[in-house]
């Protein structure tokens, strides 16, 4: 999902924070330090995220000409995540289940047995899958301090504005009214105004007096 392919659907952040002149220069080792890491098989870990190329996913070895762009810094969120259906897992869970009770003759698997059992199972079927992978692109105007990110979903907004901060050390805040305000800069009596200030709804049901 992203600038060069797919939907246009983008949320718009404002980035808030002392950006260095020479970004570039001195955020390149950071960004190639989040930059995404593979998920193996064996790991305890179920998702994965971090930095990768806008125009390949599967570029994780970021460089100066794959980051930056003009006023443009272009990165993507790529998010991996291990998705097991339930039903391979429950057929094969039942099936070594069946020959580990077979081996030590036994009727029954008690509650730590059957955990690590479970864990073994699922580091099987893992080797033989692939993690789900989804790419989503963020675009950051470096004159505006204004980012598209190409989702809406809250989970991935948690996930950008973390791994962002970490990053560069700056925040990424949704585009609202307030953000909007806070941009062009507000006097103490603009503060205190735009403070007490409620939602406003423009519509009205037909027949509503």
């Amino acid at each position: 999902m992203g600038a060069l392919r797919g939907s246009l659907t983008f949320s718009r952040f404002y980035v808030r924070g002392d950006v260095p002149e020479d970004l570039p220069g001195w955020s390149l080792k950071r960004i190639r330090a989040q930059a995404f890491q593979p998920l193996l098989p064996d790991e305890d870990v179920v998702e994965k995220h971090g930095w990768t190329s806008v125009e390949d996913p599967f570029a994780t070895d970021l460089d100066h000409e794959s980051v930056f762009f003009n006023e443009y810094v272009a990165l993507a969120l790529r998010i991996d995540r291990w998705v097991v259906p339930g039903p391979l897992l429950k057929a094969h869970l039942r099936e070594a289940e069946q020959k580990l009770l077979e081996k030590k003759g036994i009727e029954k698997l008690g509650r730590k047995a059957k955990t690590d059992l479970k864990a073994m199972v699922v580091k099987k079927l893992r080797r033989q899958l692939v993690p789900s992978t989804k790419s989503i692109d963020l675009v950051w105007n470096l004159q505006t301090g204004v980012a598209l990110f190409f989702s809406h979903a809250k989970k991935n907004h948690e996930l950008i504005q973390a791994l962002f901060e970490k990053t560069f050390r700056a925040q990424l805040l949704v585009e609202s009214p307030g953000t909007a305000a806070d941009r062009r800069g507000m006097n103490a009596a603009d503060q205190k105004a735009f403070s007490v200030l409620e939602a406003t709804s423009l519509a009205f049901e037909r027949g509503a007096t």
